[in-house]
């Protein structure tokens, strides 16, 4: 499975672009696209990534992402 990461040191640039290739990506009939996770970046900007498969390939297991809990974070360590 592909993954896809668009990242962008300007704020708000991610944003944009995803919110006109999201859709379009969705539309296509080749394509199926996973929601959008966004990753930690140290200064500004953004950095968000998905997945993307192509539909109709036969053999390939699709998952599927569960959006109904919050991103599990870092650990504390063992002791603390």
């Amino acid at each position: 499975m592909a993954q896809v990461r668009v990242m962008s040191d300007d704020d708000g640039e991610v944003t944009a672009l995803l919110d006109v290739l999201m859709p379009l990506l969705q539309a296509h009939p080749a394509f199926v696209p996973s929601g959008t996770r966004a990753l930690g970046k140290r200064g500004t900007g953004e950095r968000v990534v998905f997945e993307l498969l192509l539909a109709n390939q036969e053999g390939h297991q699709v998952t599927v992402e569960r959006t109904d809990r919050p991103d599990p974070g870092r650990r504390e360590l063992p002791g603390r």
